[in-house]
């Protein structure tokens, strides 16, 4: 492996905090050894080829400095390489990174971690999933999660996570926010889960949100693509018994 890391940077993520997170992260990979390149991912079209370019030169890394878009776009350039997938968590949802029990907005240790595990000798690989040719990490909204993404991307106010929220008092949404996250609502009755290996979704008037970036209507297929990609990450602790490969 090489000892030169590239940071992809996304300088709008989190309302700048991307950009202030760059920093404290490339210090902490330089005091570990390594030599730090930059990308900015301003320019959605120039941004993503010296990515890809970086990683078919061999670079060590490459690294998403941003929230879940940036690491969405990231993962379409090291899904399915040997280049491992690092995560400086400076967005708004830091679904991905919160997934992987990764620092969120204290760039300076999520530094730390990607360089531990840089020089680790036991890499983690994960499942992705994959519609067509685009790879997806946390979800594949489809229903009504979907039409709230559309609703959200039309409006300019309130920002981040907010726009998924009703009317409701502070104290009820910090009661019932956190379930979410926990997964505890999957034991509501009226909800229930499948694990499959490949599905296909479709249905009138609905369009496809994969890490919530817009897919276009359905219908859509996807799959799961086991050990696709390989990130810079704690190993997860050991479970008594290993659950089959698939999306949920």
């Amino acid at each position: 492996m090489t000892g030169e890391i590239t940071l992809f940077v996304d300088p709008t993520a989190g309302r700048g905090r991307g950009a202030h997170a760059a920093q404290p992260a490339a210090s902490a990979l330089r005091a570990a050894g390594f030599q730090v390149r930059t990308v900015l991912g301003a320019d959605a079209r120039d941004a993503p080829r010296r990515a890809r370019r970086a990683v078919e030169d061999g670079t060590g890394a490459l690294v998403a400095v941003g929230g879940d878009a940036m690491v969405n776009l990231a993962l379409q350039t090291a899904a399915g390489t040997t280049t491992p997938l690092g995560v400086i968590a400076a967005g708004t949802g830091n679904d991905f990174a919160r997934a992987l029990g990764l620092p969120l907005r204290d760039p300076a240790r999520a530094g730390h971690v990607a360089a531990r595990a840089l020089n680790s000798a036991r890499p983690r690989d994960i499942d992705l999933g994959r519609v067509g040719g685009r790879w997806f990490a946390t979800v594949l909204a489809c229903g009504f999660d979907s039409k709230v993404n559309d609703r959200g991307n039309r409006m300019r106010l309130p920002g981040g996570r907010f726009k998924v929220v009703g009317a409701c008092s502070r104290a009820t949404l910090i009661k019932v926010f956190p379930r979410v996250h926990r997964g505890t609502h999957l034991s509501h009755p009226d909800v229930t889960t499948h694990r499959v290996a490949s599905i296909t979704l479709a249905a009138p008037g609905i369009s496809g949100y994969a890490d919530g970036e817009r897919l276009g209507p359905l219908p859509v297929a996807a799959e799961c693509v086991r050990a696709a990609v390989r990130v810079l990450a704690p190993l997860p602790a050991p479970r008594r018994q290993a659950a089959a490969p698939g999306l949920q």
